[in-house]
């Protein structure tokens, strides 16, 4: 462990895991060892307006007996940590507004994932979420994905479990703890947790010894969500903390999915209503959801769904052909195609509404035009 990293360590325990107190702290020094020799001289003047709590944190974690035996707990029982200074801190989470200061983790922690889901849901499913939670999980990892996890019974762990269902997955699943890194949850879930450490991360904001409460859970979903390039519901009743992920997903610019279910299942019915909404795009097969992410999507066979439809590229008209040449190169709106193909508008917005109709492309928000490879497949091919 670095100087710094027992530093953040320091005045992370000291603020009690609250990352809105930590950085303002930050904020009135220089640098963190600034701060530390400010707490190790007792010149807690230099924090401005404390609590008596924060200042005796302040002020027992600074002395190095007190990190020594803290970092020798985490060696001893192999936690690690990262910081937002850190190379392998997330760097999704680090773009979201306060994010946690110090992460605890077991495992291998990325910073780059190219496709990190996160799938939530109900604890108390039914057998058709179950089926689908584990089938969905396992389809993530298969391209290329990586299933985000508040590992809680019912949906959530069925989820974990499909993702290492995949084999040919290096990391297939990321767990966020409500709690500490010092326990399971939950409790009786040691097999699961001892499978995710192995094939991937288990991670949590929380200071060893915290304790699942009401209030942590809020706060690890932001966590879920934060981690995460979109979040899928599968399975939520009327009233459940599947409702904040979303929220915290909205806030954070995530893309939100959701499994239809039937209208008359209670484990139905906030689904549903965020499909009602239009809080959530409803999905139906990993493909739906894969095709709000073709840049970091792949598959073993390179096709992100086997099951597209194929394309002849001689059945397409002449325009249409090099509409699709011209959108290989990269998206384009209508006016920008006027530059790449000889034709009059009239003409262009014709075949674009060709390949359309063909699931050939897909229009963007902004009017933009792009390859849909989700739910076709072009082939060159002679007759």
């Amino acid at each position: 462990m670095t100087r710094e990293q027992r530093l953040w360590l320091w005045l992370n325990y000291a603020t009690e895991h609250n990352p809105r107190l930590f950085y303002a702290l930050l904020q009135r020094f220089d640098d963190i060892e600034e701060a530390y020799e400010a707490a190790v001289h007792r010149e807690l003047d230099a924090f401005g307006e404390l609590t008596d709590s924060v200042k005796h944190r302040l002020l027992t974690a600074c002395e190095e007996r007190f990190l020594d035996r803290y970092t020798g707990w985490m060696e001893k029982n192999g936690v690690r940590i990262t910081t937002p200074e850190s190379d392998d801190y997330p760097t999704l989470l680090a773009e979201t507004e306060n994010p946690p200061s110090v992460l605890f983790y077991k495992g291998t922690m990325h910073a780059d994932l190219p496709l990190p889901i996160a799938v939530v849901g109900t604890r108390s499913m039914t057998d058709y979420g179950k089926e689908v939670a584990r089938l969905f999980g396992e389809q993530i990892a298969e391209h290329n994905g990586t299933v985000v996890t508040g590992l809680a019974a019912g949906i959530d762990s069925y989820a974990a479990w499909g993702a290492l269902d995949c084999l040919i997955s290096d990391y297939p699943v990321i767990g966020v703890l409500p709690c500490g890194i010092d326990q399971v949850y939950p409790a009786g879930n040691e097999a699961l947790y001892e499978q995710v450490i192995e094939h991937g991360c288990i991670m949590t904001e929380f200071l060893p010894k915290t304790v699942p409460q009401k209030y942590v859970f809020p706060m690890r979903n932001r966590i879920l969500s934060g981690l995460s390039r979109g979040v899928l519901v599968i399975e939520a009743g009327e009233r459940s903390g599947t409702s904040l992920t979303v929220e915290h997903a909205h806030e954070q610019g995530r893309e939100v999915f959701a499994v239809p279910g039937r209208i008359t299942d209670p484990f139905s019915v906030g689904t549903n209503r965020l499909i009602v909404r239009g809080e959530a795009k409803p999905v139906m097969t990993i493909a739906d959801v894969l095709c709000e992410f073709t840049e970091f999507a792949e598959s073993s066979d390179g096709l992100l769904n086997p099951n597209a439809k194929r394309v002849k590229f001689s059945a397409l008209s002449d325009l249409a052909q090099e509409i699709y040449m011209a959108l290989l190169q990269g998206e384009r709106s209508a006016d920008e195609l006027l530059d790449w193909v000889d034709a009059e508008p009239a003409a262009i917005n014709t075949a674009l509404t060709e390949l359309q109709f063909l699931e050939v492309i897909k229009q963007l928000p902004g009017r933009l035009y792009a390859i849909d490879p989700i739910h076709a497949v072009v082939t060159f091919d002679e007759e």
